[in-house]
């Protein structure tokens, strides 16, 4: 039986986007059902009691926080859902170092999820070889038991 994976992602600017796209063809990659989709088409709920492998992507919003309207809220109602799952972050911004990524790490790490790859940053849009990276991430988060 194949994984079922989710890669669920924020994105204002379309850089976010191009990395989930790579993470979902990493995914694919080891014959995994996945599901591409925008937090704004999907339910919390359902990812959390569907999926045993779920991988999130956002952009830097503000002061290094990721996006409040939708993925904030979207992972505060999935975090219940979270104790031993297989979890993948991914995220882009155009300045930052990445510390809204390692806070998000740490908050879903705590509330149970485990990951078998470091967050991944790309600055801006992503080149080739931060997209192969995110193939990397998806075939990663997809082959871990």
């Amino acid at each position: 039986m194949s994984e079922k994976v989710a890669v669920i992602y924020y994105s204002a600017t379309g850089n976010t986007e191009a990395m989930a796209e790579a993470v979902a063809v990493g995914a694919k990659s080891t014959g995994a059902e996945v599901l591409l989709a925008p937090v704004s088409d999907v339910d919390p709920v359902e990812i959390g009691n569907t999926y045993h492998h779920i991988i999130l992507g956002c952009s830097a919003w503000g002061v290094e926080v990721i996006e409040e309207a939708q993925m904030k809220p979207f992972c505060n109602k999935l975090k219940p859902y979270l104790k031993g799952k297989i979890m993948g972050i991914f995220g882009s911004c155009g300045w930052s170092r990445g510390a809204w990524l390692n806070s998000w790490y740490n908050e879903l790490h705590f509330a149970g999820a485990s990951f078998p790859a470091q967050p991944l940053l790309a600055y801006g849009y992503p080149d080739e070889p931060s997209l192969k990276k995110c193939e990397e991430l998806g075939k990663k988060v997809a082959e871990t038991k």
